[in-house]
């Protein structure tokens, strides 16, 4: 029997919940459907299985990583412009803090004061960021997968500016996972703390703009 890699097994979950109605909540925040989350949801279980494109003797891009980004540009278009502002400077603050950890944090769990993999600090800090903000799983959602986007077209950057004679992937080296991880974990976090204010407010929090389309609660 071939191991299914952690991804694909968390992708057909979610794939499953959707199915079964279990996430229609969260999609409605979302303002998605179930035919089109499971549609996405498809899209990204096939992208896992494209294979990196060769563009020079050191660069290639994993294309199935361009899938996910496709989603982002997704919900950013279908949403409001003021919304699409506040979730790209979003991504941005994730990427930039990303960076941070990376330079000043260990780089492998329990060697700083937590016991935590760093594949998922993007989610929890997209998530966190995006309710503390926004209240916006769909800012939660862009921030986290673009802020590792981000990060790693800057990683390359400063490889091809350092001149390290090395090969460079796109998209590779756990990047794809990190993508899915933080996309998924990021709208959970915002999901989780909005169910605990609802209890503690014992209901619906309001949403402040409702004219920009948020998903908030």
């Amino acid at each position: 029997m071939i191991p299914l890699p952690f991804s694909i097994i968390l992708l057909s979950l979610v794939t499953l919940l959707v199915y079964l109605g279990f996430a229609q909540r969260v999609l409605d925040r979302m303002r998605l459907n179930d035919k089109t989350a499971i549609i996405l949801l498809a899209f990204l279980i096939v992208a896992h299985f494209i294979p990196p494109i060769q563009v020079s003797p050191v660069l290639a891009i994993n294309l199935g990583a361009f899938v996910p980004l496709g989603i982002v540009v997704y919900l950013l278009v279908t949403t409001s412009s003021s919304e699409r502002l506040r979730s790209l400077l979003l991504s941005v603050t994730v990427a930039s803090l990303l960076w941070l950890t990376d330079r000043f944090f260990p780089l492998e769990p329990g060697g700083f004061l937590f016991d935590i993999d760093p594949l998922y600090i993007p989610g929890l800090l997209g998530g966190f960021l995006a309710y503390v903000t926004t209240r916006s799983r769909r800012s939660a959602f862009v921030s986290a997968v673009l802020g590792v986007f981000l990060l790693d077209l800057l990683a390359t950057l400063v490889i091809f500016l350092n001149r390290h004679p090395q090969q460079i992937l796109i998209g590779g080296g756990g990047v794809f996972d990190a993508l899915l991880l933080s996309g998924i974990l990021a709208v959970a976090i915002a999901e989780i703390i909005g169910e605990i204010r609802e209890r503690i407010y014992r209901g619906p929090a309001k949403i402040d703009n409702p004219e920009d389309g948020d998903d908030s609660v």
